[in-house]
């Protein structure tokens, strides 16, 4: 998970367009598998995660198998998919929903050149 994580920061931070999505403050996400949790913090000036059993401060809570979440991460399929499909459990405000599904969508890997043709 750490390393589907670290590219999602790598490309957060890449991506500076995205950063005027996010609120001044820490908006925080946990995501819990069968074996890990990680909490997951972004803001207009940030993004960070650890491993931890914290759950206090928590936005929103999302609960899923490992592979479900690295699909996730990875950007193999969105958050609301993943809901609809009953293989995530979510815990929190649609506005906070909508928030991650978008800067975990646009933070994905693509090639650039696809992208721009699909326009």
């Amino acid at each position: 998970m750490e390393l589907y994580l670290r590219q999602l920061k790598y490309n957060f931070n890449a991506r500076h367009h995205l950063h005027a999505l996010l609120p001044n403050e820490a908006f925080v996400f946990c995501i819990c598998t069968d074996k890990e949790i990680w909490n997951i913090s972004c803001s207009k000036d940030s993004f960070s995660y650890e491993q931890s059993s914290n759950l206090e401060n928590i936005d929103s809570f999302i609960s899923t198998t490992k592979s479900t979440a690295i699909r996730l991460l990875n950007g193999d399929t969105r958050l609301s998919q993943l809901k609809k499909q009953n293989e995530i459990v979510y815990e929190g405000s649609f506005r906070h929903f909508l928030l991650l599904e978008s800067v975990i969508w646009l933070c994905r890997e693509y090639d650039e050149l696809d992208s721009a043709a699909s326009f």
